[in-house]
């Protein structure tokens, strides 16, 4: 099935080589790492305004568009469940203003956040946000996820350096929010509301962050322990001693494994856990916290606790933990990597149980942690064809959602909810906060053509 011939017509001279139907563009456009959807078409438009030209005709004729990044989401956000148009943001990549007086960047919403992260560091700052995906994802991206990664622990989130966003309104109608200003209270933050709203309320095509001095200082060290919970155990030991690590990474054993057999990581055979942790900021305090760490760490268990010599080291370490994941795909028939945060305090639990819940459903676990901020990815292996291993699946997920949620926890610390977790959101939402939820959507998209059959609109929740 085709787009509207009129409306085909109408994006083919707006966009020119930036609109793609042919079968091999829209494979692939219709997938990411959790769910498939073939859109009808693809757009990538170049600016706000044909942005908005585009939203304008879809609401015309009455389409739905499906907002993608660089498809790096885990939860199925980016994928198109209803046909209709995705609208990618590839092809508005620029930086348009780096200002190291104000300490603000301007970029649109296609530009690689690595890129930024190397652009800023140029100009002796510092853009904290660091998903693993860093060297793929887009800024775009990661403001409709509200995306976290490795420096959240100290650094936080995307929207924490966000000061203002320039998005497209369902009907085309362009929105500026906030601006260059460090401090702005006039009026809602509608900067916030858009940020971690997955594409659904309006299409983000320019940001404007917040960057840092850059620390003077950054040094590594790996710590292997040989128990899983005992290494859960050593991070809230850190935490909770007030050191203030600007990373704290935790792998299990099988993940190491994987890096062994892709990367020829080499690892000490005893260990079933590895701590990599890093502190930042002027040099002589970052060398006493790592060594009054490395005193914990062997308190705590750790077997074998080491301070990377320099960069080259620090890069083997992070090689693994970035390509892990990457790894694990390529060994495995199918694998869902999930996103669940509980508080600190509770991390050795929640990892124990993620565990026990993944051998009681005879299912293959392999666990890694933004530990430091309670933030655990469970990754589950198993072949979806196989309808044991689906059911398996199915209950595994049902049960660790109780689980963290039980624990204090939350479904979700960065991926976002997607398809993912759309039909479990009633589970930790209260009616009020779904009902209300709902209503702001139909105030931002009242046709509901962006990014339709996600997050709320999948929950069987209440009205």
């Amino acid at each position: 099935m085709s787009l509207h011939p009129e409306l085909t017509k109408a994006l083919k001279k707006i966009l020119a080589g930036g609109y793609l139907d042919a079968p091999e563009d829209l494979r692939s456009y219709s997938c990411d790492m959790f769910g498939r959807g073939l859109p009808q078409a693809v757009g990538l438009p170049e600016s706000t305004e044909q942005t908005a030209e585009i939203l304008a005709l879809a609401r015309r004729f009455e389409t739905p568009v499906t907002p993608r990044g660089a498809g790096t989401s885990l939860t199925g956000g980016p994928v198109p469940l209803r046909g209709g148009l995705v609208l990618g943001t590839a092809r508005m990549n620029r930086i348009l203003d780096l200002s190291p007086g104000d300490r603000i960047a301007r970029v649109q919403a296609g530009v690689v956040t690595g890129r930024l992260q190397q652009a800023v560091l140029e100009k002796g700052l510092f853009y904290p946000p660091n998903p693993t995906s860093a060297d793929y994802c887009t800024l775009g991206g990661n403001v409709a996820t509200n995306a976290g990664g490795a420096s959240g622990v100290k650094y936080g989130v995307t929207r924490d350096y966000l000061t203002g966003l320039t998005a497209v309104l369902a009907g085309g109608e362009i929105l500026a929010t906030g601006g260059r200003c460090m401090k702005d209270v006039a009026g809602y933050d509608l900067t916030r509301l858009l940020c971690g709203s997955e594409g659904r309320l309006a299409v983000i095509t320019e940001a404007r962050v917040r960057l840092l001095p850059r620390p003077e200082a950054v040094r590594a060290l790996s710590a292997y322990f040989g128990d899983l919970k005992a290494t859960a155990e050593a991070v809230a030991a850190i935490m909770s001693a007030g050191f203030a690590p600007c990373t704290l990474e935790l792998m299990d054993r099988a993940f190491l494994e994987a890096v062994r057999r892709a990367y020829d990581f080499q690892f000490p055979p005893e260990a079933r856990a590895l701590l990599l942790i890093e502190v930042d900021g002027p040099a002589e305090a970052v060398n006493g916290q790592m060594a009054a760490i490395a005193r914990l760490l062997q308190g705590q268990g750790a077997f074998a606790v080491s301070v990377a010599a320099d960069e080259a080291e620090r890069q083997i370490l992070w090689r693994a933990r970035r390509g892990g994941t990457a790894a694990l795909v390529r060994q495995a028939a199918f694998m869902v990597s999930l996103d669940y945060a509980v508080p600190v305090s509770r991390l050795p639990e929640a990892v124990a149980r993620m565990g026990d819940i993944g051998r009681r459903h005879g299912l293959k676990v392999v666990m890694i942690a933004h530990a430091g901020d309670g933030n655990l990815h469970p990754m589950v292996i198993y072949d979806p064809a196989d309808a044991r291993q689906a059911a398996a699946y199915a209950a595994f997920e049902q049960d660790a959602c109780r689980a963290i949620l039980d624990l204090g926890g939350t479904l979700s610390g960065e991926h976002g909810i997607g398809m993912e977790k759309a039909g479990l959101l009633d589970r930790q939402l209260s009616p009020a906060f779904l009902r209300l939820s709902r209503g702001i959507k139909r105030v931002f998209d009242p046709a509901g053509l962006l990014n339709p059959g996600k997050c709320e609109d999948a929950c069987g929740g209440h009205e």
